[in-house]
């Protein structure tokens, strides 16, 4: 997939005087297996206090904040908010909102934001392009609906908003003052064969644009929709971005864009490049292509930077896995293969999703049934007496795992 680094290279000649992306040899289906302890440090549990009638269970899913973590409940159409030391705030139900809304955090104004179709009508993809190409008129905007939550606001109200063009064309927070949009697709719709991956703004306005494509006909997003990803990098005025079948991580300051990894698999996992040239006839052909190859790479999506180690998590064309990285060793281990020991009790703090990390921290959300299947007693060691508590089912309570990464 070396071709995927010539598109930026063109739309931005200085990008040549970077240093070459650095490698992370990734064999997907890798048998190689370690101990947890040999990857966390300074490990704590903090307990989710539990509010009546309510169950955390190992479906439900978690967001951090600033200030708060919300245990978001798909199912039943609510969040559990806590504090970061376990605390419980409030019970947000966002049930008669619709099917379509779920709660998205916007770290630059600290809200969660629900946005979606409106339920009256009933949209195509081609009908949201058109009503994309055409926001400004006042006719399209009942097509949506937004949500606000403020959680500067000690009330923590469910507040309708207005959909801006931001919310229609999918542009989200970078840092600063800095926003993108990341939405690839192919339509005849576009007037513009032209179109980007990447687009930057400021105050507004668009800076720069990366990563050109034919949006009338690219092969690539005829059938599959696809998103720039971004992530927090030790710097924080720089985040990685991702994007679908491309198998390098960049960087991103300001507006500059410019290659910092390179992901190295066996050929197996390679997309013919045919793939990138050559329509499929119809969906039904693109599906039966990703279901017989599907290991094929898509995409790298969350990408964690420590001192020793990355962690991220990769999409295949049928498939999906989480992996650490070991820097000096150049092994890749999938987080399922990494068995937990007598450090934590025999308990899995890195497998799975529900895994977030602020400040150089990694927090984990542990369902109480999570704990009674793996827990182990160790001889000459008491447990923290909340995960006692759970063993011993006086408490039904979630656990929080809090730790860092071992340099």
């Amino acid at each position: 997939m070396k071709h995927c680094l010539l598109p930026l290279l063109f739309s931005c000649l200085c990008l040549i005087t970077k240093a070459q992306p650095g490698k992370i040899y990734l064999n997907p289906k890798s048998p190689a297996t370690e101990s947890q302890s040999r990857f966390v440090d300074s490990v704590r549990f903090i307990t989710l206090e539990l509010p009546e009638g309510a169950v955390i269970s190992n479906w439900d899913n978690m967001t951090l904040t600033k200030k708060y973590l919300a245990v978001i409940q798909y199912s039943s159409k609510q969040l559990l908010l806590y504090t970061h030391d376990g605390r419980f705030v409030k019970k947000i139900s966002y049930k008669k909102l619709g099917d379509d809304f779920y709660p998205v955090y916007d770290k630059k104004t600290e809200q969660l934001r629900f946005y979606g179709s409106n339920k009256n009508y009933t949209l195509t993809p081609r009908d949201a392009i058109k009503i994309e190409l055409n926001f400004n008129n006042p006719r399209n905007r009942k097509y949506y609906k937004k949500y606000l939550v403020d959680l500067e606001d000690p009330n923590f109200e469910i507040k309708k908003s207005t959909p801006t063009e931001y919310d229609v064309n999918n542009i989200y927070y970078l840092n600063d003052d800095y926003y993108h949009r990341s939405r690839a697709t192919a339509s005849k719709l576009y007037k513009d064969s032209v179109g980007y991956e990447l687009k930057i703004y400021k105050n507004n306005k668009l800076v720069k644009q990366y990563f050109p494509y034919n949006q009338t006909k690219e092969p690539r997003f005829l059938y599959d929709e696809s998103y720039v990803a971004a992530s927090e990098s030790p710097d924080p005025k720089t985040m990685f971005i991702t994007r679908a079948y491309c198998d390098t991580i960049y960087k991103i300051t300001g507006d500059s864009v410019f290659p910092a990894y390179q992901v190295v698999m066996p050929l197996e996992n390679a997309l013919p490049s045919s793939y990138f040239t050559q329509p499929f006839k119809n969906k039904a052909e693109w599906d039966n292509f990703r279901q017989n190859n599907n290991w094929m790479f898509r995409q790298v999506y969350r990408f964690v930077e420590t001192p020793g180690y990355f962690f991220f998590s990769a999409a295949f064309l049928y498939n999906y896995g989480l992996y650490i990285y070991d820097k000096k060793k150049q092994i890749a281990y999938q987080t399922s293969k990494i068995k937990a020991d007598s450090t934590t009790f025999f308990i899995n703090i890195i497998p799975g999703s529900n895994i977030d990390y602020q400040n150089g921290f990694f927090y984990k959300l542990i369902a109480p049934e999570v704990i009674r299947e793996s827990y182990k007693p160790v001889a000459g060691k008491t447990a923290p007496a909340a995960i006692e508590a759970i063993v011993n089912k006086k408490s039904n309570a979630a656990i929080l795992a809090v730790f860092n990464m071992k340099n």
